[in-house]
């Protein structure tokens, strides 16, 4: 089990934000200071500071003003029991909840409140969409005693009333907002622990960055890029100077692009690439890049400006799969020449697949399995099973077909099929995912075992089982 301990870069730029507007303010990431604090529910892991420590923390810091953010939605209780310590140690502190679930459904945040407190409302307000503007501008208000129901993204209560206010605001010049404040966080820990996005990283000091937001592609089982789909990019100097700044500043040996599709844009991405090689910083791509923007050309220039390991996202072997049911445009027979350049040019290739989508078949599902293994020979792969992750296209099907139920997306876990969704043995499902990965694993081991060993080597270090990767490293 690998326990992923990320610096939370949404919270950081909008920290840096609110320090530019004068307000004093700082992150308390329960992640980190309590990551060697966990425990097992409901077949999940849940990891971080307990609700004591937490208290104690509250009590010192004594905020006017709680702002959390929930990406995940397996999340939402985590924060609503955040909300109730808040309330119960500052009554007077207002909590204002942002992040990817609390943009799409405002009002399940509060109705979960209600059902966990009761009338004792412990979330004052939801704000949608990007925070650093907004969040700014309502503490501003909140400081002169008010509260602009009008605002841009607000969703609450008022004389008693549920309101929510649509976004309109999105932020086009990327520029303008200020670098993550990465000083408000206990860094010397997260380079301690070094288990960042992409969990097996070269460095020993890592961070991530964005350079881009949105994406336009929708695939049906994704929530972020259904939300966010304009695209928008920092500008190559500002990249370059904020990479720079982190190598100076904080020691990094490591960026983590934690863009949704880094090379979308191919002249940026191009021009990008020549501006980074003279920084000399090694980097990766945790989250999947496009396999049809890709060239052997540009490969070779992302592995000269520091690249050692790209994800691609194909997500299944099965054309009609992809076509029909993923909304992906893949064209599968330009993977293996892109693996085999990237094998060349001593770059790590990561694979992610998608499986078990409604409408899917079980002989689909085992020939797309079987295609990746035969034909795909990247250095490592991660096999999910389709989940109705809420947001996406795939859940509000499940939803209006009565296939799930909300609370049944808040438990989801991408290693167990969903009894009611796919219309799949649950049990051969699961089996089938499985036995692929530990096949292609004991495959991609044996074809570089060179690789597997540099890869793998930080996992054995840290005690961690190997298992899930093929077998023992020698």
């Amino acid at each position: 089990m690998q326990r992923r301990c990320i610096p939370p870069l949404g919270l950081c730029y909008v920290a840096a934000s609110l320090e530019k507007a004068g307000v004093n303010v700082s992150i308390l990431d329960c992640t980190v200071e309590g990551y060697d604090h966990w425990a097992e529910c409901a077949g999940m892991v849940t990891y971080g500071l307990p609700l004591e420590s937490l208290r104690s923390r509250v009590l010192e810091i004594q905020p006017q003003a709680v702002g959390l953010s929930v990406l995940f939605s397996t999340d939402l209780l985590s924060l609503i029991q955040i909300c109730g310590v808040v309330k119960e140690v500052c009554p007077e502190s207002e909590t204002v909840v942002g992040g990817l679930h609390a943009t799409i459904y405002p009002k399940e945040v509060f109705e979960l409140d209600r059902r966990v407190h009761g009338r004792r409302r412990c979330v004052d307000w939801v704000l949608r969409g990007e925070g650093e503007r907004r969040l700014v501008e309502f503490l501003e208000a909140r400081q002169q005693g008010q509260v602009n129901v009008r605002q841009d993204g607000l969703a609450g209560y008022y004389r008693g009333e549920f309101f929510c206010n649509p976004q309109f605001e999105t932020i086009s010049d990327l520029d303008s907002i200020p670098p993550p404040a990465f000083h408000l966080l206990p860094l010397e820990r997260y380079f301690e622990i070094n288990v960042p996005f992409s969990p097996v990283p070269k460095g020993r000091r890592v961070l991530p960055i964005l350079t881009t937001r949105g994406c336009p592609i929708s695939c049906s089982f994704c929530a972020s890029t259904n939300l966010y789909k304009q695209y928008r990019v920092h500008s190559v100097g500002r990249t370059i100077s904020e990479i720079r700044n982190l190598q100076q500043t904080y020691k990094v040996d490591e960026i983590q692009f934690a863009d949704d599709n880094l090379t979308l844009n191919q002249q940026r991405t191009v021009e990008l690439m020549q501006a980074l090689k003279p920084v000399g910083m090694q980097w990766c791509t945790p989250n999947g890049t496009m396999v049809n923007t890709l060239t052997p050309r540009l490969l070779q220039l992302m592995r000269e400006a520091g690249l050692y390991q790209i994800t691609l996202s194909i997500d299944s072997g099965s054309v009609r799969t992809l076509r029909e049911l993923h909304h992906k445009p893949v064209d599968l027979s330009r993977v293996p020449e892109l693996i085999g350049t990237c094998r060349r040019l001593g770059i790590w290739t990561h694979g992610t697949l998608v499986v078990g989508m409604p409408g899917e078949t079980l002989e689909e599902v085992r020939s797309g399995l079987e295609f990746v293994l035969e034909n795909l020979h990247f250095t490592s792969i991660s096999t999910f099973i389709a989940q109705p992750i809420p947001g996406s296209e795939l859940y509000h099907q499940a939803l209006e077909n009565g296939l799930i139920t909300r609370e049944s997306a808040w438990t989801i876990n991408s290693t167990k099929a969903p009894m009611t969704l796919h219309g799949l043995p649950k049990a051969e499902l699961e089996r089938m995912t499985v036995e692929f990965q530990r096949a292609f694993n004991a495959r991609a081991k044996a074809r570089d075992p060179v690789a597997f060993q540099e890869k793998y080597a930080s996992i054995a270090n840290r005690g961690d089982s190997l298992d899930h990767y093929g077998g023992r490293l020698t």
